[in-house]
């Protein structure tokens, strides 16, 4: 939500990391799965870790913990990003308005 609403400043100390690993998997996070379409997102992130990071070899309380925090649990995010949009017409100070009366966030 921040990388399309600039609710917050950036983090740009994350950048300065010289872990290989850690900078590709920000890449990933930040320029191909915050892009996603929301919930779709969701369901491929559950098709990489059960599929390609093979949980289904963790048998059924594998594919229970990869559904309910690969897919479930980025679905609901996705569902209240969403709903967050559909009320403040993408206009960013109305989603610091509403962050703050619903949520009790204040940014």
């Amino acid at each position: 939500l921040n990388n399309r609403y600039p609710l917050l400043p950036k983090d740009e100390s994350l950048k300065a990391l010289d872990d290989p690993q850690a900078k590709w998997k920000r890449i990933l996070k930040d320029e191909v799965y915050s892009r996603l379409p929301l919930g779709l997102r969701a369901s491929l992130y559950f098709l990489y870790r059960y599929l390609f990071r093979l949980g289904f070899l963790d048998g059924t309380k594998g594919f229970i913990w990869h559904f309910l925090q690969g897919f479930w649990y980025r679905l609901l995010v996705d569902a209240k990003i969403m709903e967050l949009l559909e009320k403040s017409g993408g206009d960013v100070e109305r989603i610091k308005e509403i962050l703050a009366e619903e949520h009790g966030i204040r940014l």
